[in-house]
């Protein structure tokens, strides 16, 4: 078998990572991929399984996609767990030939997990307004602010100044 050598990828927590073999697949050839050595998806023809025995369900659990064209492997809301060895088996066979050649596509996921505290700022930097409040200290009035939120729905606030 012909071996390529490792391609590393780095994903944050919660994305997404595509594991693309940089192939062109042939109508006849089997491709299986496989997670530290357990197979996790093949594609024979234009047939899929993902998955199909039960630690593999409960690791993934639906998060695995499969590009037909491509033969990239797609982990999406990637974990912590997600990190390791990912490798992809081409078995290619011609009619004509009746030979089968077989190449390997390893890839090294790394998943960078975020801190607790990385997840409440990423939070509130959602939750922010764009537009910043000012108001002048001198006065004692209510003032009325509207922000325009990321989403671009408006959010109008009323403030008690003293």
């Amino acid at each position: 078998a012909e071996r390529d050598e490792v391609k590393r990828k780095s994903v944050k927590e919660g994305e997404s990572v595509t594991l693309d073999p940089g192939v062109t697949k042939n109508p006849h050839d089997v491709l299986t991929w496989y997670s530290d050595d357990t197979p996790i998806a093949e594609i024979t023809g234009d047939q899929s399984k993902i998955c199909t025995d039960v630690q593999c369900k409960e690791r993934f659990r639906d998060r695995l996609k499969l590009d037909h064209q491509t033969g990239s492997l797609i982990i999406t809301n990637s974990r912590n767990t997600d990190s390791g060895e990912y490798t992809l088996q081409i078995n290619s066979s011609s009619r004509r030939r009746r030979r089968s050649v077989s190449s390997v596509k390893r890839f090294e996921v790394t998943v960078i997990a975020l801190t607790s505290l990385t997840r409440r700022t990423a939070a509130a930097a959602e939750a922010t307004p764009i537009s910043a409040v000012t108001t002048n200290r001198s006065t004692a009035s209510t003032e009325s602010q509207q922000g325009v939120w990321p989403s671009g729905e408006t959010n109008e606030t009323n403030y008690q100044l003293n």
